[in-house]
């Protein structure tokens, strides 16, 4: 009898934990929603937060209380369309994915320093910028140590030669780092990670400027027509990039009204 209660009490025990398994698996996405998955190091009794990014505003739509360190914790979002979305735990450090229908997106990385270290799998938009990102991780990392060792040497009698060699190499940091851009801006331009390339900064310096580089808005604005039609990002680009183009026309015009070498003065190349 004994023998019997034992297999009984160890057939609870085995359905009880399936249940429990079952009751934990991790979310997936239907076919009209977007998962965020995230685990975090340093998330213990945090808030993470959730945004979307239409193009022109942020917008909170959720948020999650972490009570463990690397607790999981997801997010289901109803979409239409692809979407851009940003995690975070505090202002200015956040995971930045970008969402289509159907994908259910794992997320890891360090609550204290998403920027730095944040990971995706599961999406190709956001595989597709997080392969810029990484780049662009290491580019700034460069610019650290130019910054310290600037900071460092001012005192120092050699200062001037010192900050003349800086300069040279931060300002090839930025030249290698836009043609980078420019390259992916080509080769992705139909991709809405090319919209975040083209408003990257670097030491907040752009590399892309509206007027100056208003082919490589137009490019991405033909593109997304055909890849986005409809989507809420590629409407509201399509208006910046008419907003540019008036912009620019206006500025012709004054320009060319004005005496030879004369230039409007609220007009600016780079701008």
């Amino acid at each position: 009898m004994g023998k019997v209660n034992d297999g009984i009490g160890w057939f609870l025990l085995i359905v009880v934990t399936v249940v429990f398994v079952g009751c934990k698996r991790t979310p997936e996405a239907k076919s009209d929603e977007v998962v965020i998955n995230g685990t975090l190091t340093n998330s213990k009794d945090k808030i993470i937060w959730l945004h979307d990014f239409d193009g022109k505003s942020m917008h909170l739509i959720d948020s999650a209380h972490v009570r463990s360190d690397k607790e999981l914790f997801s997010f289901r979002i109803k979409v239409k369309d692809a979407g851009m979305f940003f995690v975070s735990s505090r202002n200015d450090d956040y995971a930045l994915l970008i969402g289509n229908k159907g994908e259910t997106i794992k997320l890891t990385g360090d609550a204290d320093d998403l920027l730095s270290t944040w990971n995706a799998k599961g999406s190709k938009e956001t595989r597709l910028y997080l392969d810029y990102w990484d780049v662009t991780r290491k580019q700034l990392k460069r610019i650290d140590s130019v910054t310290f060792v600037f900071r460092t040497s001012h005192m120092s009698p050699e200062y001037l030669t010192t900050r003349i060699r800086l300069d040279s190499i931060f300002n090839a940091i930025m030249e290698n780092q836009r043609d980078f851009a420019s390259h992916f801006i080509n080769k992705n331009s139909g991709s809405l990670a090319s919209l975040l390339v083209l408003d990257a900064k670097i030491s907040r310096i752009p590399l892309f400027y509206e007027e100056r580089d208003i082919n490589y808005f137009k490019k991405i604005d033909s593109s997304l027509a055909v890849t986005h039609r409809g989507n809420q990002l590629t409407v509201n680009f399509h208006e910046r990039v008419q907003q540019i183009m008036k912009r620019i026309k206006y500025h012709q015009k004054i320009n060319h009204m004005l005496p030879p070498g004369d230039l409007n003065p609220s007009y600016s190349p780079n701008r």
